[in-house]
């Protein structure tokens, strides 16, 4: 197999033209973002993050405070903007069947846009303070996990749905979705030699496991 892995010099030589101010700090997180999804890893360098950005690296503390400070933003941005997809999911006239068809496609199409996902979690929650700690556990993962045992809540009332541990269910939710996208070398060794999911691997696994998940739940 002779998929090796790539050097932190490969992705960083095609650096963005030089950003505004205005939008350096945009530029610094979508820098971020993308070294951690090519290089498989959440462990990226200052340097190479301001040099994809197209900016001094001076700025991530001007923005930033540090290297972490940065790396919360990124996941406060990241999982946000999937909270406010909840928003909209629920305002979907629709029963809780497909309102969970459709939140359990959602999340596997995050962890295929950002497979990085949970190793960043990890790594956040194991350097930063209690108090960011205390903003990551109620402010991102909580309102994901509560809307998922609410669409289950819904279901199991209207005859839809067996009564399940909603907490377990997430679990395996997650373990489900973030398990073909952050491990490259097994996915790799599976598929012999497929270096990442590409979009037809994306959609036949995203649609295999929503299935498999909903036969778990369904009467």
């Amino acid at each position: 197999m002779n998929q090796s892995r790539p050097s932190l010099r490969s992705p960083v030589a095609r650096s963005t033209p030089k950003a505004g101010r205005e939008n350096s700090r945009d530029a610094l997180l979508d820098a971020a973002s993308a070294l951690m999804r090519e290089l498989d890893t959440v462990e990226i360098g200052i340097v190479d993050i301001a040099t994809r950005a197209g900016v001094n690296h001076a700025m991530i503390r001007y923005f930033f405070g540090s290297k972490e400070g940065l790396l919360f933003a990124l996941l406060d941005r990241d999982v946000y903007r999937r909270i406010h997809q909840l928003e909209r999911l629920f305002a979907l006239e629709v029963t809780p069947t497909e309102r969970m068809r459709i939140h359990l496609r959602g999340i596997l199409d995050t962890y295929y846009q950002i497979p990085y996902l949970n190793r960043l979690i990890q790594v956040m929650v194991r350097e930063a303070g209690p108090d960011r700690v205390r903003h990551i556990a109620e402010e991102l993962l909580q309102p994901i996990a509560n809307a998922q045992a609410r669409i289950i809540d819904a279901g199991v009332a209207a005859g839809e749905f067996r009564a399940v541990d909603p907490k377990l269910f997430y679990f395996n939710t997650v373990g489900a979705a973030d398990g073909l996208y952050s491990n490259r070398f097994t996915l790799s060794a599976v598929f012999g030699g497929k270096p990442f999911a590409d979009p037809e691997l994306h959609e036949r696994y995203r649609d295999h496991t929503v299935d498999t998940l909903m036969r778990g739940l369904l009467l």
